[in-house]
């Protein structure tokens, strides 16, 4: 796509992304279906769509910034090194996506559920996530810096060297998760639930454990502190 047609076709996008934003009642105002589109470097600048459709979307090098996207619904679709910055999504719905170092920094993915998601090298910064749903999906390198959120579930999610810094993620429910070389630190998870879950060469630091509960856990070379939890069970008759 030479550099003109690109332009004209990101204007005409952001153009009917106004249309789209105005509401339903007209004919106008029908949700927008993109399918089998491949875009390189695009940049969306205060857009607003509401309940558009994205599928077979191939979106490279692209950057959206104070965007405002509403019942957003993208399937099949790949993301490689695409930056969203102060954007909003309110309950979008991600199937079958690769996440190819993407980065969201600053953003809102409130009632978002991920499904079938391979997320590589991808960082969250500073975003609110509250609601959020994550299922049969898996990651490498998934950074999750300064959120926050609660009420989250992931079910059968792998998180291979996760970094959570400075995440607050309360009420949560993750069951069948794999966090295999996983860093967590001054992170929050009060009151949140983990069911099989595999946590081993995982590092704990600087974080409130405050009325945890292990029950029925392999803890084979579990350390707090340098002390051998398994060693100091032992000794203690259990």
């Amino acid at each position: 796509m030479s550099a003109l047609r690109k332009a004209m076709w990101v204007v005409g996008v952001m153009m009917m992304g106004i249309v789209v934003s105005a509401g339903p009642g007209t004919a106008e105002g029908a949700p927008l279906h993109f399918e089998d589109t491949d875009l390189t470097e695009p940049e969306f600048l205060d857009l607003t769509m509401n309940s558009p459709e994205f599928r077979d979307l191939n979106l490279r090098d692209a950057l959206f910034e104070r965007c405002n996207f509403t019942h957003g619904k993208f399937t099949n679709c790949s993301f490689s090194e695409v930056g969203f910055t102060q954007s909003k999504m309110h309950k979008p719905s991600f199937s079958q996506m690769t996440f190819d170092y993407p980065s969201f920094h600053t953003g809102s993915f409130k009632y978002g559920r991920f499904e079938r998601i391979d997320f590589d090298g991808t960082r969250f910064y500073d975003c609110e996530m509250d609601d959020i749903i994550w299922e049969y999906s898996e990651s490498d390198d998934l950074h999750l810096l300064r959120c926050s959120g609660t009420d989250w579930y992931l079910e059968r999610v792998e998180l291979r060297n996760l970094r959570a810094e400075y995440l607050t993620a309360k009420y949560g429910r993750w069951s069948h998760c794999e966090f295999s070389q996983g860093r967590f630190s001054n992170t929050d998870f009060s009151f949140s639930t983990m069911e099989n879950a595999d946590l081993r060469r995982t590092s704990i630091r600087y974080s409130d454990l405050s009325d945890v509960s292990i029950e029925r856990c392999n803890i084979r070379g579990l350390k707090i502190d340098g002390v051998n939890i398994e060693e100091l069970l032992r000794r203690a008759g259990h």
